[in-house]
């Protein structure tokens, strides 16, 4: 379970000079904001404010799937009652961990799973034959789409109340409102024949007023080219601040590298305190502690190897930066009779 701590900043340093460091640094902030959001969702959790934590998770999971952030995610599903989404996700859990070989987690995925599934609740959405005909139909529940695959077949849902609704070009749209119960409960719905929409009368198109340039008359939209104006002189002041803006990049990628360091061994300390004798144990925070280790580890070689190429970066661009001349001024403006020039020596 010991995960290998050491940072690679170098090896990490190289290939992003290569490949550029904006990808891998847009990925080091969303692991980090990913990180955060799932630390947060355990604290709500274990203050029982199950509706904020399972948000958290959610978003977690969105920016940076895992399996332990699954796992929790679906306990969090199943105590605040959604029983549904929870037998979902700790089958998504139990698959994406065999697929990461962690047999431990895969078991425990199943092994929830199977204990939700006598107590789902199920809603059948019944939709006739001559109705599934209409070109366009649309069957919704809870205001998101049900695939046709799924009418008329007891799917399992979270106990809540749903508004079911189908519609279809032509025809008047249908609606009802349908609760679901608790503990194995089984609700069914029919969608009626849909009625015809009344014909409606399409309002003539508005006539579209003549251009202005098409009149006699009408100014041209050719206008004269505004007068050349004296040409900027450049000093290098953008290309030094861009300069100093990556190398802060470069500070704060460095300090977030040692803070992912010091959190993966911290984690890492945790991990083993609750499974000493490795992944394999009957403790389920022992393998969440070693993935958010690893996931810290991660995180510190990346955002290392991101500090390091952004300070090489800020000095390369500093000390390349065009400094201003100083000796000749010369002005340009374009008069009636050609080009003017005038200047001044310093």
């Amino acid at each position: 379970m010991r995960a290998a701590f050491v940072p690679r900043a170098c090896v990490v340093a190289i290939v992003l000079a290569t490949l550029g460091s904006h990808a891998e640094a847009q990925t080091a902030a969303d692991k980090a904001a990913a990180e955060g959001l799932f630390d947060q969702g355990r604290t709500a959790m274990q203050e029982g404010d199950f509706t904020k934590a399972c948000g958290l998770l959610e978003r977690s999971q969105h920016i940076d799937p895992g399996v332990g952030t699954l796992l929790y995610l679906a306990e969090c599903y199943e105590r605040s009652g959604r029983t549904a989404s929870a037998w979902a996700t700790f089958r998504e859990a139990g698959d994406a961990a065999d697929a990461a070989r962690e047999s431990g987690r895969a078991r425990t995925g199943r092994e929830r799973a199977a204990r939700l599934e006598p107590i789902l609740s199920r809603l059948t959405i019944h939709v006739a034959p001559e109705t599934q005909q209409l070109t366009g139909l649309s069957v919704e529940r809870g205001g998101r789409s049900v695939q046709p695959a799924l009418w008329n077949v007891p799917v399992p849902v979270d106990p809540s109340e749903y508004q079911v609704s189908a519609s279809a070009p032509g025809y008047e749209p249908w609606s009802q409102t349908v609760t679901v119960g608790e503990r194995a409960a089984k609700v069914s719905v029919s969608v009626p024949p849909l009625k015809k929409a009344p014909e409606s009368e399409k309002p003539p198109p508005a006539a579209v007023p003549p251009s202005d340039a098409s009149k006699p008359g009408a100014p041209s939209s050719l206008s004269t080219p505004p007068p050349v104006g004296p040409e900027p002189e450049h000093t290098g002041d953008a290309q030094r601040t861009i300069a100093f803006a990556v190398g802060g990049v470069g500070v704060i990628g460095i300090g977030l590298g040692s803070y992912f360091g010091l959190r993966a061994i911290s984690k890492n300390k945790d991990a083993e305190s609750h499974c000493p004798r490795g992944l394999e144990c009957d403790d389920a925070e022992g393998p969440a502690l070693a993935s958010e280790a690893k996931n810290a580890a991660r995180l510190s070689d990346i955002t290392f190897g991101v500090g390091a190429a952004a300070l090489i970066g800020g000095a390369v661009l500093y000390f390349t930066s065009p400094r201003p001349k100083e000796g000749a001024v010369v002005n340009a403006a374009l008069g009636p009779t050609g080009i003017t020039l005038w200047g001044s020596f310093q």
